[in-house]
């Protein structure tokens, strides 16, 4: 009634107000502006338009804001928004609540009105999140809708917010059935034995405000009512501790089964007790245990954002429940920069978590992802990721690097990753996984994945690796291919550098191949063949056992001997089946040759043998006490005494004394050759006395052999005195030798080598031949190094051994020179004997190249104080490839004689060892940058001081190398060109470099205008001199021709100054062939014509001139001069009367003074009568002397 009272008084007043105006008054307005209008229309027509326009565009927005009453909610959101925005922009009035707060609550529960939210959303941009959640909670808004503006708030809260609204319509559902939740309440306060729980969230955050710890209290609600809303608001409170609210929020997160089993723990109700760190340990590990990795995750996000356990979290639950490993491997690297960062940073902020506490938990959950991976290659690729983290958590936790190794070392077989090494367990246990790991793969017969996991384990592998050798063996000897011996050879090879590089030990590996050997030798072979294929392999075996038996310490010498005898029974009985099978061919053919360097077999024996265990080779088998005498031997023993004869001739042979000295104290033999080795050894030491001659005759004869070459060499070089008694039965004994007569050689060149050298034969067989040699080489004989090289030839020294050598001790010598050490002991190399004697101790080696390298290696280990070792053996390297002529060599020694240039010598200022490379390396075209340095440096005349070996050619070779190099690098620079022109006395250079300076000079002159000054004679005077020097270094060298040239040039210039200093202008330098003979006819004397024409190398043209000259100006001085130079002839009158045919009648008598020069009476009388000289002729017909010879010439 209100209502409709008020719109009836509206109406009315409106009435009263029509008619209260005269209708005139709006008349004449509207007539008004209508005219207005109609002129603006008219005056304005684009004005008045765009006008019009501008108004009616209001038509729809009247349209759309106005008359559409129904629009949708997002129009009128977006209408409030822009309001609320415009008024806070523009700091009008308060936006106020709207008046649907007043309104009936009845009518707020209709779902079909919309509630506004302009205060909500002010709450949230204000951060008042209590007001906010009164304000939702009093006019019961929709949950998307608070959803939606709680992103209003801060991230903090927001987070908080979203989590905690999660619950919102839960307890709204609670309030709505009241009555059937009754019960339960009733028996929870029955069971609590207090009041009745609060049921509404506005009436708890209520209860809070009134208690005296706000926080306590909602965490003691959340927990009764099971509320995780609650205890984030408690966290909110000022003062709160995230850790109460942190356990209290993940209680009631879960499930009563979980719950009850992370408080059994606790002596009261859980709503009651003070939660600690402890208590959070014990809810981690049982939530971790049930795999609720989620309520810990949102549980830390919330209360614990910052904390690395977060990450951890997130990775635990990437890996098991969605298996992206690679993420999960993201999140572990982002915690393992976190706990660096924090471990660096200091102690934990307030409120945070400790340190350490934090890395027990994440080793926790570690341990519980790998005891919780449901399959092999989870568990393998969760250990891939963890390997990266390996001993970065301060923990006892297991090797996660050792075991991921294992995990892929254990793929594609049937043995599984052990749980108990997925535990803590100690080491022990550990090692006893492994070993069961480790025999599981050895039963399965994978023994290369049972050995890198022992190896991984450190466990011994000795035993694992002879079990592998023994089941190839048994899978090898079931091929057809193990009746071959290479096939056997190249096995027990493998075998044996399996254990070497394994460093088996020594017992192991002797027992086992003993063993097999023992194995070979009782198998019965029915062929011969076969047994001699297995007599070969028995021999092999023995040999690899007998080597390992030697390194133990101190080593069995009656094992080793007793293996040996069995080795040379075995070796006879070889022979005799070898032979056997050679008679029982049908062929009889010997065994086809092989080269001892390309059996295999014959070279591992070699490699392997007894001679080679030092433990047996003592001095007792040197001496002939307890060798075996001559005796009679048995009928059936003949055969197998003369196989082990001839198999220790070849002993002998091959230098193997002590061998066979042993083989015939082990089977009683007496064999010659070897008494006779002892025998000429004893008698060099001087253990034996020299045996007189009746005793020698009775020795018995042998076939004399002719020495070698090396050996001759020697005996030549030491020629014993005829008084020596011992050196000439030792040369018997050479003579006698059959067997080891390169031993007794050897002997012999020791035995006289000491006498040389003044030394013990003991003494000189004690030390290695190196050391020998050393020796000979620091004496001062004459003729060491010819001693030298048969020494080497006749001890059979390496070339490597010589090498080392040379190399030694030209590097100790050039370095002792360095240092000005002058030391009392004698050398090998003396730098002050000059390269000859470097030369021939290179030579003593029959590779040179190998000393070239050896000196380069030693150039790393000489310091850079001593440059000019450096330098020197860098000359010597040179020499040493330059014998062989290896390019290679020679470029190593360029590109590091370029480094130590460029790095040391030209920085450190040592121009003098630069200077010194270079002559010594003597390879001037490839080490022009010395050239550039010195240049640079302005040490350039330092090469020329150089005294260079005359008799090593390399004068003339640096002499070209300069030239060219100035030629190429410095066309200007003619003073260096003429100091090394002087220096190696090039006096053709000098005069061609003179030359060419002058013609230089003459050049610059013609480019100039031709104009008579000062500078202009100064040149002339400049470019004579240096004609001048030009011509004389000629004329020294005997270039006679270049001279001349020189000299030609000079007078020229010399008539040019001439001229110039007499003021007259002429030009004779740098003339043109078109202009020359008019130069040539201006010339006032002729000794000036002869000056030009040499010159200029062109005959000028004398008739001409001399009819310009004479017959035209009369000039007959000049015609006397000519006379004096060259003779008259008719054929010169001749041409110079050819020319009278235009000339003037005034030349008469010049013409007739100059027919009177002409010594040809017929030439006379002819041009005088072609001229019309009738007086001249008839003088001529008159005279006495002349009219016979004319009458006579006129009638023929």
């Amino acid at each position: 009634m209100k209502g409709s009272d008020s719109v009836s008084s509206h109406f009315r007043n409106e009435e009263n107000f029509c008619d209260s105006v005269n209708l005139l008054v709006p008349v004449c307005y509207l007539m008004f502006w209508a005219l207005l209008l109609g002129f603006s229309l008219y005056s304005e027509p684009v004005v008045c338009g765009v006008g019009l326009v501008i108004m009616l565009t209001g038509v729809p927005v009247y349209f759309l804001g106005v008359h559409w009453k129904e629009k949708p909610k997002c129009i009128y959101n977006f209408i409030e928004r822009a309001t609320y925005v415009g008024q806070r922009l523009c700091f009008v009035v308060f936006p106020q609540i709207d008046p649907i707060e007043d309104a009936d609550p009845s009518e707020q529960t209709d779902r079909s009105i919309c509630l506004h939210s302009v205060y909500p959303a002010h709450c949230a941009d204000d951060g008042q999140f209590v007001h906010f959640l009164l304000f939702v909670e009093l006019h019961s808004f929709p949950p998307q809708q608070v959803r939606s503006l709680v992103a209003g708030f801060g991230p903090a809260l927001q987070a908080h917010l979203s989590l905690a609204f999660q619950e919102l319509q839960l307890h709204r559902q609670r309030r709505s059935s009241g009555s059937e939740e009754q019960p339960q309440g009733g028996s929870r306060q029955t069971a609590s034995g207090g009041p009745e729980p609060l049921r509404e969230l506005f009436q708890v955050l209520l209860q809070s405000q009134e208690e005296a710890w706000p926080g306590r209290f909602l965490l003691h609600e959340a927990l009764v009512q099971r509320c995780p809303l609650l205890a984030v608001l408690a966290s909110c409170q000022q003062g709160a501790e995230p850790l109460p609210c942190l356990c209290a929020w993940v209680l009631t997160s879960v499930n009563d089964v979980t719950l009850s089993e992370a408080t059994a723990h606790l002596l009261e109700a859980p709503p009651h007790h003070l939660w600690t760190l402890h208590d959070l340990s014990i809810i981690w590990r049982t939530l971790l245990g049930r795999g609720h990795v989620r309520p810990l995750l949102r549980g830390f996000a919330l209360f614990q954002r910052d904390c690395p356990l977060v990450l951890v979290l997130r990775m635990f639950e990437l890996c098991c429940d969605y298996r992206n490993f690679s993420e999960a491997k993201v999140k572990l690297l982002d915690f393992q920069r976190t706990l660096i960062t924090l471990r660096n940073s200091g102690p934990a902020p307030p409120g945070g978590l400790p340190l350490q506490w934090v890395e027990s938990q994440a080793s926790v959950l570690l341990l519980t992802m790998l005891q919780r991976c449901s399959s092999h290659y989870d568990l393998h690729r969760l250990l891939q990721l963890l390997a990266d983290v390996d001993k970065l958590l301060k923990s006892n936790g297991p090797d996660f690097r050792k075991l991921s190794r294992l995990s892929q070392l254990l793929q594609g077989s049937d043995v599984s990753l052990s749980p108990r090494l997925l535990q803590c367990s100690s080491a022990s246990v550990q090692q006893e996984e492994f070993q069961a790991a480790v025999d599981a793969l050895q039963a399965r017969g994978r023994y290369t994945q049972a050995r890198k996991v022992a190896l991984l384990a450190d466990l011994p592998v000795h035993h694992l690796l002879l079990s592998q050798l023994l089941q190839e063996m048994n899978s090898q000897k079931s091929k057809t291919t193990w009746r071959r011996l290479e096939t056997r050879v190249t096995f027990w090879r493998t075998c044996q550098e399996q254990l070497k590089s394994d460093s088996t030990d020594p017992g192991s590996a002797s027992c086992f191949f003993l063993s097999q050997a023992e194995a070979s030798g009782s198998s019965a072979a029915a062929e011969v063949q076969t047994e001699l294929l297995d007599v070969q392999e028995r021999c092999l075996l023995l040999g690899l056992a007998a080597h390992w038996l030697s390194q133990l310490s101190p080593p069995p010498i009656h094992q080793l001997e007793s293996m040996e005898k069995k080795l040379w029974i075995s070796r006879v009985r070889q022979h005799v089946l070898a032979v056997a099978m050679e008679q029982e061919s049908v062929f009889n053919l010997p065994p086809p040759a092989v080269a001892p360097e390309m059996n295999k077999y014959e070279v591992l024996m070699k490699e392997f043998s007894f001679s080679n265990i030092s433990a047996l080779n003592t001095e007792t088998c040197l001496r002939l006490d307890g060798l075996p005498g001559r005796s009679e031997e048995q009928e059936e023993q003949q055969e197998e005494q003369r196989v082990l004869a001839s198999l220790i001739g070849q002993l002998l042979d091959d230098g193997s004394i002590h061998e066979a000295s042993r083989v015939c104290r082990y089977f009683c033999l007496h064999h010659p050759d070897v008494w006779v080795v002892l025998r000429c050894r004893g008698l060099a030491s001087g253990e034996l006395s020299p045996a007189p001659q009746e005793e020698e005759s009775e020795a018995p004869a042998r076939r004399s052999i002719t020495p070698s070459s090396s050996f001759g060499s020697l005996s030549l070089a030491m020629t014993p005195p005829p008084e020596d008694e011992v050196a000439v039965q030792l040369q018997r004994l050479v003579d006698q030798c059959c067997h080891g007569n390169n031993y007794c050689k050897q002997v012999l060149s020791l035995y006289q080598l000491s006498k040389e050298l003044q030394s013990s034969f003991s003494q000189i067989c004690l030390q290695e031949p190196g050391s020998v040699l050393e020796l000979l080489l620091q004496s001062d004989q004459p003729e060491r190094f010819r001693k030298a090289q048969a020494f080497i030839r006749a001890q059979g020294l390496s070339t490597d051994t010589v090498a080392e050598l040379v190399s030694s001790a030209v590097a100790q010598a050039l370095l002792g020179s360095a240092h000005d050490l002058h030391t009392v002991e004698k050398q090998v190399f003396r730098p002050s004997e000059g390269r000859d004697s470097l030369l021939q101790l290179i030579k003593l080696c029959d590779d040179p190249n190998l000393v070239g390298i050896k000196l380069l290696e030693n150039i790393n280990v000489v310091p850079l104080r001593d440059l000019s070792c450096i330098v020197d053996l860098l000359i010597a390297a040179h020499d040493c490839f330059s014998l062989t002529c290896n390019m290679e060599g020679i470029v190593r020694v360029l590109q590091a004689a370029r480094h130590l240039s460029h790095a040391y010598l030209a920085p450190g200022e040592h121009y003098g060892l630069l200077v010194r490379l270079l002559t010594g390396v003597g390879r001037y075209d490839e080490m022009t940058y010395v050239f550039d340095l010195l240049h640079q440096n302005h040490r350039f005349e330092m090469l020329l001081r150089k005294k260079v070996d005359m008799d090593r050619g390399q004068s003339s070779s640096l002499k070209t190398a300069l030239l060219d190099y100035i030629r190429r690098c410095l066309p200007a620079d003619s003073e260096k060109h003429n100091m090394v022109a002087l220096c190696f006395s090039m006096r053709r250079e000098i005069g061609e470099n003179h030359e060419m300076a002058a013609r230089t000079q003459l050049k610059i002159i013609e480019s100039q205008e031709w104009v008579v000054t000062p500078d202009l004679k100064s040149s002339l005077v400049k470019v004579l001199g240096l004609l001048k020097d030009a011509a004389e270094s000629f004329s020294k060298d005997s270039c006679v021709r270049q001279a001349t040239l020189c000299v030609r040039t000079a007078k020229l210039v010399a008539l040019q100054l001439h001229f110039l200093n007499q003021g007259s202008d002429v030009r004779v330098i740098n003339l043109r062939p078109a202009v020359l003979l008019n130069t040539l006819v201006q010339l006032p004397r002729c000794y000036q014509v002869f000056v030009v024409s040499e010159a200029y190398g062109v005959g000028p043209d004398w008739a001409e001139l001399l009819f310009q000259k004479v017959i035209l100006k009369g000039d007959f001085v000049y015609l006397e001069e000519l006379k004096r130079h060259r003779p008259l002839t008719s054929s010169l009158f001749e041409d110079i009367f050819k020319k009278l045919d235009g000339a003037p009648s005034s030349v008469t008598p010049h013409v007739k003074r100059l027919l009177t020069h002409c010594e040809d009476v017929y030439s006379h009388y002819r041009l005088a009568y072609q001229q019309n000289l009738e007086h001249v002729t008839k003088t001529m017909l008159q005279d006495a002397e002349t009219s016979n010879y004319l009458n006579d010439r006129l009638a023929s």
